[in-house]
Formats: structure tokens, C-alpha cells, sequence
């Protein structure tokens, strides 16, 4: 068990901590929330000793052995990715050595002799530390955390150095997983995992029998993995019981409590108020009042309850492009030897909000790289319609994020001319107000540098968006600020994230790529995985003979056939019953479409209404707006569902007619 107790931290003098009290039990698996700067990260620091506490303790048993995931790495190592994994084994590696070693003085001492006994010993030591620790499993343990994470048997042979920034954090989860800790503590674990691997990590967690302390924005992996949610506040934890839907749930409650007694005190107060200031100068009433005076010193005043902030904002409107946006012609792109994709043909037209995807190294981003024009494919072409604007934002961008350039003079450099003086109000909207627009590039959080990155493209108004995991370190607060700008914009947007609901809410049109080639799947997200799970369940058929039912005995073959005329009566009422329940079919089918037609306008207006950015504090009407939301979208998704079962039914009618 670890305990942490009365925890104070400041950064830089600002208080980050301000008396946090949390214990974490053995065993279970803890996820920890807040907004962007309310010490997450810097909670996990302070378990690992990265960071130091200025008062309180952190006490866990002696001997637990502690792995740490920080959100960004920069590995120099030359070696190969096989020999870092590893070298998560230091010391099994270092007793197996020690047994050959020991083996070969063995050899070279008396059987009876004293110095044979002891290095008898030492070796049953080192023998007993690696079948401990499976030593002689070593590489099939690293291959099977290499593939799990995305990494290919070629990958294990290259240099560690020669992967980018995403895949080396994986090189860091992949070791620390190997090690298996007591005590794994995770910071944001799947920003640079694709959907293959972040399930894969979750079943992983779910099964390592560890202690867990995850910082997550991902909703769909806190639901399926946290025992308990810690929400970080002004300094401080609050605890939660059960998953994060659970957590919603409650805080949305206690919040509800604590306005409630908040509004309660303050008109106790105003009333205590009002009478001393009325009855002040009436002697007859002074012992009264010094009674009410006495009264209100001893209020502990209860501050209003904490309401994350949000940012706020909309993409520019920009000029209207032609229809055809842009137009891959048998597209392919190699480094040296190694193929990434080849023989792309694909139409974006305007309006279309694709979502991209496929497995770890597919080619998402280096495509998306190709669509912007940061990197020439090796064959085919990518044309760009007539006034197509595009704006790039790309899941690492150190160029822009390590200077000591200040925020107001950075977002100043990409203004139109006569718009450098809002840049300091677009900054306030992206929650850099005051002091903080002339922080230096290099001082930002993960969540700071990403709102800052998106703050930047605004200034460029662009009618085609090309965005590579644009929600990354976001809280969950501003991800949904930007899914809400995302599903109101008007332009086209490509889209890679490994965020399931955010791109199920944000794409109308999912590309991917598999096996060096695409797919085209129209609808969103979830119709796409529906349909690869229909294919993977139904995939045992395939190529399967169709066997009909069992035919007729010799025996009493002319007793089982119909006659002809009895026969041709038959079809003909078969053929009447087919196309009335065609007619009734269609007809079910047009009343549905109608519904769904009427539930996408309400959704659209709803969308609009909640991205206004007036009502990005407007808490209540927010969360009334999303409730009919949601509300319209599962009577939306009902309909679907049923105009698809319908659709299947006229399809097995029409097709035997």
C-alpha cells in the first residue's frame, strides 16, 4: 500500500500541490483526472521521486520496485531495439553471465574443496534468481511485448535511434512492461498507440496482478480499467468509487451538493449583512446586532464549487474549395527497401471528414504527411483542387515547441497582417491569459503545447484540415471543446486519432490502410468496426460449400413432387407475398429515412448550438443541451439500426426475386 500524506508542491513558486492526501491500494488499478496544469503529472513525479515534495511524505513498504512512464522521451541509444528491451533484465542477464563464469571455475577447483562449495553456492543463487525471473524465456518475452505494442520480428534488429518520437515511448512501455514492477505508474500511456495496441494494453493491465496509477483522457480505457478515479482540484484529491462513468456520475452530484450549499451560505450571510448594516447606529438593537456581527466570524466560508475550464473557440470561416479537394493517382511511398504503401487511387471531395486508420506502422501519418505536402511520395501523384487551403497538425512538432520564443510573440509570427493585436484575446480563449502568453515555448505542459498548436491555426484560415492525433494530452474537457469545433467546421478534414469516441463523433467517411493499400468504409467510425466485426465472426464461412437441405429418397420421390400447375400456383403466390412485403418494406424504410433525416438536423443545430462559444461556461444549458443530444443520438443510432436490419431484409427479398 502506498500513502501519500499532506502533500505540498510548488513549481517554479507556483503551488501545484497544496495538501494532497491519497492512498493507493495494492492490486488495483487507479486512474487520475483533472485539467490541463492540475498537477497529474507532476502526482506521478512525486510517487517516483522524480519531483520532491516541499512538506508532507510519501511512504510505500521497502523493496517495491517502481516503473515510471513519463509522457515524452528522447532516446540517443545506438543499439537495437531487441538489446534495449532487454536490457530490462539487467540482472538476469548480468546472473546469467555470472553462472558461466562460475561453470568455468568449476571446472578448474577441487570437487572437495571449500572454494568448490562456495561457488556451488553462488551459482544455486544465480540459478534460482533467473528461473525466478524466467531467464531462459528472455527473447520470447521481448518478441511477445514488441508485437503487442506494434513492433514487427524486422523492427527487433533496428536501431533504437532510427525510430520516431511515438515509437520510441513505446520503446520506454515496452521495457517498463517487461520489468513488471510492483507499482507501474503510467502518464497518458496511450497518446501514441493505435486502437490494436491500446486494447492490447488494457488487457494487459487487466491481467498483471500490479499496482496501477494511470493518467488518462481516454474515457473508454479508464471505464474498462479504474477501480477508482482521483480527480485533482485546485491542489487537492477528491476519491471516487468505480470507473469514470461512474465518476461522472457522482461529481456531477457532489457538485450539485456543494453549489447548492454554497448559494444557501451566501444568502445567510447577505441576510446577516443586511441587518447590521439596517440596525448598526439603532442602540436599541445594538446587542442584536453585536450578536449577528459574532454570528458571521465564525461562518467558515465555503468557496464555489470548481468548474474546469474549457477552451472555446471555432474554426475560421475560409473560402469554399472546388469539389474535388484532393486526388491520390496510384500513390506509393518506400523508405530505401521498405515499401510503406503502394498503387493508391482516392478521391476527397469537399465537406468529407474522413477518418484514417490502420494498424501501427500502416503509413497513417506519413500519408497525411504527403496530403500536406511535408514529404514527396516515391510514385503516383497527390493533386490539390482549385482553392484548397490546407493547415497541417502534425502529432510532434518540436520546431515550434522548443524555443524560448514567448506564446504572444510565436502566435504574432503566423497573424495575417492587421489580426497580431487579437492574438493576445485568441490566447486568453485557449486559457493563456495574464503572465502566461509570455511563457517561453520550451516551459509547456503536454496539454499547453497542444491548445497552444491548435491557438496557432486559427490564424490561418483553411478550408481542408490534415490533423495527426490532435487531442493528444488534451483534458477531457477541451476534447470536447474541439470535438464540438471539429463537427460544426464546414471544410474537409483528414483525421488520424486513436480516440474511439472522439473519431466516431467527428468523421462521416473512414479510409483505411491495410497491407499497403486502402479501403474506403462510408459511415462513421463505429459502422466501420461493426462491419470488421461482422467480417472477423463471419470469416469462418468464407469458402465454405453451400450445402442446400437434404434431398429426396428414391423411395418416395413421386409422392414429394408437386405437379406443375400446383407448382406454378405456388411460385405465383411465393412472387405476390415477396412484392407486397417489397412495398411494405420500402415504405417502412422512407418513414425511417425521414426520421433519420430530421434527428441529423437536430443533431446539427445542437452541435452548433453547444460550439457556441458564449455557452463555454454556461454549465447548465451546456449540460441540458447535451442531455437532448444524447437523447436524439440514441433514438438516431435506434433508427440506423433499424433502417440497416430493414435494408438486409429488402435485400434478401429483392435478390431471390
Amino acid at each position: 500500500m502506498i500513502s501519500v500524506e499532506k502533500v505540498h508542491l510548488s513549481l517554479g513558486g507556483q503551488p501545484i500541490l497544496t495538501g494532497v492526501d491519497l492512498t493507493i491500494k495494492d492490486g488495483e488499478c487507479l486512474a487520475v483526472v483533472g485539467p490541463n496544469g492540475c498537477g497529474k503529472s507532476t502526482l506521478l513525479k512525486a510517487i517516483v521521486g522524480v519531483e520532491h515534495p516541499d512538506t508532507g511524505e510519501i511512504r510505500m513498504p521497502k523493496q517495491t520496485t517502481v516503473g515510471y512512464l513519463p509522457q515524452e522521451a528522447d532516446m540517443h541509444v545506438a543499439h537495437s531495439l531487441q538489446s534495449e528491451l532487454l536490457a530490462a533484465f539487467v540482472e538476469v542477464q548480468s546472473a546469467m553471465k555470472e553462472m558461466a563464469q562460475l561453470t568455468e571455475q568449476m571446472g578448474k577447483t577441487d570437487p572437495d574443496s571449500s572454494a568448490h562449495a562456495r561457488i556451488l553456492r553462488q551459482y544455486a543463487e544465480c540459478s534460482h534468481l533467473v528461473e525466478h525471473q524466467d531467464g531462459y524465456t528472455l527473447e520470447s518475452k521481448v518478441a511477445r511485448i514488441a508485437a503487442g505494442l506494434g513492433f514487427s520480428t524486422e523492427d527487433l534488429s533496428r536501431s533504437c535511434r532510427d525510430f520516431s518520437g511515438g515509437w520510441q515511448m513505446r520503446i520506454l512501455l515496452a521495457k517498463l512492461l517487461l520489468r513488471k514492477p510492483d507499482l507501474i505508474l503510467l502518464d497518458e500511456p496511450t497518446n501514441h498507440l493505435d486502437l490494436e495496441s491500446t486494447l492490447w494494453l488494457e488487457d494487459w493491465i487487466e491481467k498483471c496482478g500490479r499496482t496501477v496509477v494511470l493518467v488518462s483522457h481516454e474515457t473508454a480505457t479508464m471505464d474498462r480499467l479504474a477501480e477508482r478515479i482521483v480527480c485533482l482540484e485546485r491542489g487537492k484529491a477528491e476519491v471516487y468509487r468505480g470507473n469514470y462513468a461512474h465518476y461522472l456520475t457522482a461529481s456531477r452530484l457532489r457538485r450539485e451538493a456543494q453549489w447548492e450549499a454554497y448559494v444557501r451560505q451566501r444568502k445567510e450571510i447577505a441576510a446577516i449583512e443586511t441587518f447590521i448594516s439596517r440596525f448598526r447606529a439603532n442602540a436599541a438593537r445594538a446587542s442584536l446586532v453585536q450578536s449577528r456581527v459574532k454570528q458571521l466570524e465564525k461562518i467558515t466560508r465555503l468557496e464555489p464549487p470548481f468548474h474546469p475550464t474549457a477552451i472555446h473557440f471555432t474554426f475560421p470561416k475560409a473560402p469554399e474549395s472546388y469539389h474535388d479537394v484532393l486526388t491520390l493517382r496510384n500513390l506509393g511511398h518506400a523508405y530505401g527497401s521498405k515499401r510503406v504503401f503502394s498503387g493508391i487511387n482516392l478521391a476527397i471531395h469537399r465537406g468529407e471528414k474522413i477518418g484514417l486508420v490502420g494498424v501501427n506502422g500502416a503509413g497513417k501519418s506519413t500519408l497525411l504527411r504527403i496530403l500536406a505536402g511535408r514529404e514527396n511520395s516515391t510514385e503516383g501523384e497527390c493533386v490539390v483542387g482549385k482553392r484548397v487551403a490546407s493547415v497541417y497538425f502534425a502529432q510532434y512538432d518540436t520546431d515550434t515547441l522548443t524555443a524560448e520564443t514567448t506564446l504572444l510573440d510565436s502566435i504574432g509570427e503566423v497573424a495575417p497582417v492587421g489580426e497580431a493585436r487579437r492574438a493576445r484575446d485568441l490566447l486568453g480563449a485557449f486559457l493563456f491569459s495574464g503572465d502566461d502568453v509570455m511563457k517561453p515555448l520550451s516551459a509547456l505542459s503536454g496539454g499547453e503545447r497542444t491548445r497552444f498548436r491548435i491557438a496557432r491555426i486559427l490564424f490561418s484560415p483553411a478550408n481542408l484540415l490534415l490533423l495527426d492525433e490532435p487531442t493528444n494530452h488534451l483534458d477531457i474537457t477541451s476534447r470536447a471543446t474541439v470535438e464540438r469545433a471539429l463537427v460544426a467546421y464546414a471544410g474537409t478534414m483528414v483525421i488520424v486519432s486513436h480516440d474511439r469516441a472522439f473519431m466516431d463523433r467527428v468523421t462521416n467517411k473512414i479510409v483505411e490502410i491495410d497491407n499497403g493499400s486502402v479501403r474506403v468504409y462510408p459511415g462513421k467510425y463505429s459502422d466501420y468496426l461493426a462491419y470488421k466485426q461482422r467480417m472477423i465472426s463471419e470469416e469462418p464461412q468464407q469458402g465454405q460449400e453451400y450445402r442446400p437441405g437434404k434431398g429426396l429418397s428414391p423411395g418416395n420421390a413421386s409422392a414429394e413432387i408437386p405437379s406443375q400447375k400446383e407448382q406454378r400456383i405456388s411460385e405465383r403466390e411465393e412472387a405476390k407475398a415477396r412484392d407486397r412485403g417489397i412495398r411494405i418494406l420500402k415504405r417502412k424504410i422512407g418513414n425511417i429515412e425521414k426520421k433519420i433525416g430530421r434527428h441529423e438536423a437536430q443533431l446539427v443545430e445542437l452541435d452548433k448550438r453547444m460550439a457556441n462559444p458564449e455557452l463555454a461556461a454556461a454549465y447548465a444549458m451546456l449540460e441540458a443541451l447535451d442531455k437532448e443530444r444524447h437523447s436524439v443520438s440514441q433514438e438516431h443510432q435506434r433508427m440506423l439500426e433499424e433502417w440497416e436490419a430493414l435494408q438486409l431484409e429488402l435485400e434478401k427479398l429483392t435478390g431471390s426475386a
